[in-house]
């Protein structure tokens, strides 16, 4: 069974296949589709998600353009951005997307909310759990970094509901499968 609706590529998309490699080229979409420059106030996002956006007014243009997507979608997506461009933000709507899914009468049922956020290294991870727990902190959201020589007791593990983690220490963790995080 496969997972989400079917997808096509777009009209005027090639493909050449190389000996090691299939190269697939996908034409610029046109001017009318693409995001307007409008940039969305926090206002228009759900009560629940502006509570992670406190001391903001207004999404940038890159988090406008990719907003519906990251937000109101389970759809898979890749922003490629320069350093400082928002892209934190942007993985904050699709964190916040997963926060909407355990919202039951307007109560957040944090017991069903668990999510992995991959930092391609300790810095960063760093960074982002202090950027995470600052923004979900009125959510009542358990964020914590899981990195290097870090061991968190399964207590601590069941009460978090996002982890944030890289490549190298998830490997070693879901490897090891001792400590209850993979199930």
């Amino acid at each position: 069974a496969t997972a989400g609706p079917k997808t096509a590529l777009p009209k005027g998309t090639t493909r050449e296949k190389m000996a090691t490699y299939e190269q697939v080229t996908v034409p610029a979409s046109a001017s009318e589709e693409r995001h307007s420059g409008a940039r969305v106030p926090i206002s228009e996002l759900p009560d629940f998600a502006q509570l992670a956006f406190k001391g903001t007014t207004q999404l940038n243009q890159l988090q406008s353009a990719v907003m519906n997507t990251a937000l109101y979608s389970q759809e898979n997506m890749l922003v490629c951005a320069p350093t400082g461009a928002g892209k934190t933000n942007v993985a904050l709507l699709a964190l916040l997307q997963q926060v909407g899914t355990c919202l039951e009468g307007g109560v957040l049922q944090r017991e069903q909310l668990k999510v992995v956020y991959m930092a391609p290294m300790k810095a960063l991870a760093q960074e982002i759990a202090s950027k995470f727990s600052k923004a979900l902190a009125p959510l009542a959201l358990a964020v914590r970094e899981y990195t290097g020589d870090m061991q968190l007791t399964k207590r601590e593990l069941l009460k978090t509901q996002v982890l944030v983690t890289t490549p190298e220490k998830w490997d070693v963790v879901t490897r090891k499968g001792s400590d209850g995080l993979v199930q």
